[in-house]
């Protein structure tokens, strides 16, 4: 059994509008923000709302709606659109993107075992997975530590939010079946 390792996570996190563009836009608010662009390709983010509104989950409501892996820019084009679809529902807002980069000497694939970790997190936090996950990610190095409270900056409510509405789709929404897929 490998030793445990203790991986830093550390987010940056920014404002994205769904007709933002990588390189124009998204890129450049990270790097500002703090985030080490060649990095980037192997980072895990969080997509949350960022307004007065969340999501209700069956254990608690949280602005989370995504969790990915890999270069949030190469996979911005699928995200704007679903996340335009959910703006069409509740009137234009916008975003919070939250990144890591999460290392571990000679371990390149520390990332997708992080998404993992988070998902799973998620899922025993709030019931499910996030609104537009539709699958819970495996473990590929459980040796590999994060810090709870890291995790959760990312995926719960923060100190001091109010939140005025949590959102929940019905059956005739285009996102009840990832919604409903993944519920415990």
């Amino acid at each position: 059994m490998a030793a445990a390792v203790s991986v830093a996570l550390n987010w940056t996190c920014v404002e994205w509008h769904p007709e933002d563009t990588w390189t124009r836009d998204l890129l450049p608010r990270l790097v500002e923000a703090g985030a080490y662009a060649p990095y980037l390709a192997r980072a895990v983010y969080v997509i949350r709302l960022a307004g007065n509104f969340a999501i209700s989950y069956p254990k608690g409501d949280t602005p989370a709606v995504y969790v990915g892996e890999g270069s949030f820019g190469s996979r911005i084009q699928s995200h704007k659109r679903w996340a335009s679809q959910l703006e069409e529902l509740v009137g234009e807002f916008q975003f919070e993107v939250c990144v890591a980069t999460p290392r571990v000497r000679n371990c390149p694939t520390t990332y997708l075992d992080c998404e993992a970790v988070v998902l799973q997190r998620f899922r025993d936090r709030f019931g499910s997975a996030p609104l537009w996950n539709k699958q819970i990610e495996r473990r590929r190095h459980p040796h590999h530590e994060y810090s709870q409270r890291k995790l959760d900056y990312a995926i719960s409510k923060r100190s001091g939010a109010r939140y005025h509405w949590a959102l929940k789709p019905l059956p005739s929404s285009p996102f009840y079946a990832s919604y409903q897929r993944t519920h415990v």
